[in-house]
């Protein structure tokens, strides 16, 4: 069964790059990506019936819907659309007052691709997904000296994958667009992922708008 799903985040690279992604699983598909609450939910009002089954909301969004604003009304106007979290800003008190306001799940930015994947699939089965003691993230930042070192590693060409990557292009298509074949195209994004230490769409996209690729 597909899980349709809604993306709302105020990093239009996040959403392109992550709706890459769930895009390539069989049985995901991104039916909306929206940079404001109130654009999610001028889209909700205007559908005729419920378009989709997750929405993988960020809790700062600007004003006047933030997060936390959007998730009681959600669940009191379109009870069927189970909420996923997925936020960077992450405590005790902020996971308790999602899941009270109406959420069915909270994960970390910082998450690895599989597990957010892992996330959408059991909130979309009915689970909730909540950290059983949240707090600082497991794997640190990268110190800003050691980020700056991988970044001068990029040649322009991986530069130039990395931003094509990040709009949500497939490796067939950005071979054609760039005039190489998917194969290199597939060595480029394996050597620059490892240069960066990174692994799967989500971070690469993350590691991109952190440091403005």
């Amino acid at each position: 069964m597909i899980c349709r799903l809604l993306l709302v985040d105020d990093h239009p690279a996040l959403t392109r790059g992550l709706a890459a992604l769930f895009n390539q699983e069989p049985d995901l598909a991104v039916h909306g990506q929206f940079a404001t609450g109130g654009a999610l939910l001028a889209f909700l009002e205007g559908a005729p019936a419920l378009p989709a089954d997750v929405l993988l909301l960020d809790l700062h969004l600007p004003p006047p819907h933030d997060g936390l604003d959007l998730l009681p009304r959600l669940r009191r106007q379109w009870p069927g659309l189970r909420v996923l979290v997925f936020s960077s800003a992450i405590s005790p008190g902020l996971v308790a007052q999602a899941r009270a306001a109406g959420a069915q799940g909270f994960l970390d930015k910082s998450a690895e691709a599989p597990d957010l994947l892992a996330a959408i699939r059991a909130v979309h089965a009915g689970q909730q997904v909540f950290p059983a003691r949240p707090g600082p993230r497991a794997a640190a930042p990268q110190p800003a000296a050691e980020a700056l070192l991988r970044l001068h590693q990029l040649s322009t060409r991986e530069r130039e994958i990395i931003g094509l990557v990040c709009a949500g292009l497939p490796s067939r298509a950005i071979a054609a667009r760039l005039s190489l074949a998917e194969a290199t195209v597939a060595t480029h994004r394996r050597n620059l992922m490892q240069k960066l230490g990174l692994h799967g769409v989500a971070e690469l996209v993350r590691f991109a708008h952190e440091h403005g690729l």
